[in-house]
């Protein structure tokens, strides 16, 4: 569904089924309707995730008192808990969006630690380990969305030039990301071990991801994966998006430049970006509070 049709929808159930008031009832619209023309307001529900809300709340602060955007990012949190409810979307893309007085903050990302212990410990007896690890593996390798990832097909990776092509959306923008070694390897063994016995013989198709019938596996099922292995692990919030914080935000604390994350994830504007290097300066804050022997109490 579309975000304008889907503001329509939920504008409609305000009205109808929670008797809002007529001042509350158009500052819902008022507030939606801005936040539809900067996303654009024919972009499916499904492509919009955590960091397109943060960039427009980025820019909408500039030219705001506090107050406004927080009732904006009540709209939109509003707007977005209720397409889950009516199954219109699979996630909440601004379920973690918090607002105080100085900066608009991501959720908490994990350490590199914290990633690479998650990944080694997909290594099991289970025939899916292997789609499973190259799932993890593959998102927090590129810091892809995780419509980016089911959209990907063999002829999008370049394994002798160690290239991936990243689609956004239906195929009207891409990006093209390194492909690290251990993705690589993890491809490599999902190639040669699992996805050869789920190919559809009458009907085969070109995704790198494939379910057990041969089809393109869904989003859905990979949040089941991401969510098995947070419970197993024992992560709260963890999410297909955390990797994607997780990924742009160890490439500024390893000193990649901003502007190299925000090609690599594939942001049109350095603000939204930007974002990530408030939480890699807070991390800063924290290692120089816990380690320099003149900053302890």
């Amino acid at each position: 569904m579309r975000l304008d049709q889907a503001i329509e929808l939920y504008l409609n159930h305000l009205s109808t089924e929670r008797n809002l008031a007529k001042n509350s009832l158009e500052s819902y619209d008022r507030d939606l309707k801005s936040y539809a023309q900067f996303v654009t307001g024919n972009k499916s529900c499904e492509s919009i995730d955590t960091d397109l809300i943060q960039g427009f709340l980025n820019s909408y602060r500039k030219d705001h008192a506090e107050a406004s955007l927080s009732r904006m990012i009540a709209s939109i949190r509003g707007l977005h808990k209720f397409l889950v409810l009516e199954n219109v979307s699979n996630s909440n893309p601004a379920q973690y969006l918090t607002v105080g007085s100085k900066s608009l903050r991501l959720p908490k990302t994990m350490s590199s630690q914290e990633v690479m212990r998650l990944i080694d410990s997909i290594d099991s007896p289970d025939p899916n380990s292997t789609r499973d690890k190259l799932i993890f593996e593959f998102l927090y390798g590129t810091g892809s969305r995780i419509s980016e990832l089911v959209n990907t097909d063999l002829d999008d990776i370049d394994i002798d030039s160690n290239l991936i092509k990243i689609r956004f959306g239906k195929g009207s923008k891409q990006r093209i990301v390194p492909l690290g070694k251990s993705l690589k390897v993890a491809i490599n063994n999902y190639l040669t071990r699992q996805r050869n016995s789920l190919i559809n013989s009458k009907k085969p198709i070109n995704s790198l991801l494939l379910n057990s019938k041969g089809g393109r596996l869904s989003r859905q099922s990979i949040w089941e994966v991401v969510n098995k292995y947070a419970v197993a692990q024992k992560i709260d919030d963890l999410t297909p998006h955390s990797l994607r914080h997780a990924f742009a935000t160890h490439l500024l604390e390893g000193g990649a430049d901003v502007r190299v994350v925000q090609e690599l994830l594939g942001h049109s504007s350095v603000n939204t970006t930007q974002i990530y290097t408030h939480i890699t300066v807070e991390r800063l804050r924290e290692v120089f509070a816990e380690t320099h022997p003149r900053a302890r109490n």
